[in-house]
């Protein structure tokens, strides 16, 4: 019965659906500008699949960035300083390019996939890294589920 209500609490109270309806919008926009300049970069102009997937993943971030913040997450708090997000969307940007080019080597290297397939499981990875890590680092705080004056008692 816990689980359930913390479920509730986390997905009906905390208005979780429209920040990850939110999140995929802006992250369908830069999908189809991320696959498509890989595509662009690997299979017109022969680029090796690490330099494409770099120039490509690089491309949404700013985009991502300004939408995520003011549009998805609603973050236009003047008290946070926006340097300080930017470089902690950096963070979290690298720590989901390093997944999905670990799982483009996985995919590419060990298998037979076919590079787009890789691509767009290995671009999976990156969002789930990316979604958690601006809505609980970047642009979000956890939400307590228990108020600290009941936690003392």
């Amino acid at each position: 019965m816990n689980i359930i209500k913390k479920t509730y609490n986390t997905l009906i109270k905390n208005k979780e659906p429209k920040h990850i309806i939110k999140f995929g919008c802006v992250g369908f926009l830069n999908t189809v500008l991320d696959f498509g300049i890989f595509s662009l970069l690997n299979s017109f102009f022969g680029l090796n699949y690490v330099v494409s997937q770099i120039i490509s993943y690089s491309s949404g971030t700013f985009n991502s960035f300004l939408f995520n913040k003011f549009w998805t997450f609603n973050d236009s708090k003047t008290n946070k300083k926006t340097t300080m997000e930017m470089v902690q969307f950096i963070v979290v940007n690298s720590g989901s390019l390093g997944a999905s080019l670990l799982g483009l080597n996985i995919f590419l290297n060990h298998s037979s996939m076919n590079s787009f397939l890789a691509k767009i499981i290995s671009m999976v990875l990156a969002q789930v890294v990316n979604f958690l890590g601006y809505r609980f680092w970047v642009f979000g705080k956890l939400e307590r589920s228990i108020p600290l004056a009941k936690k003392a008692a």
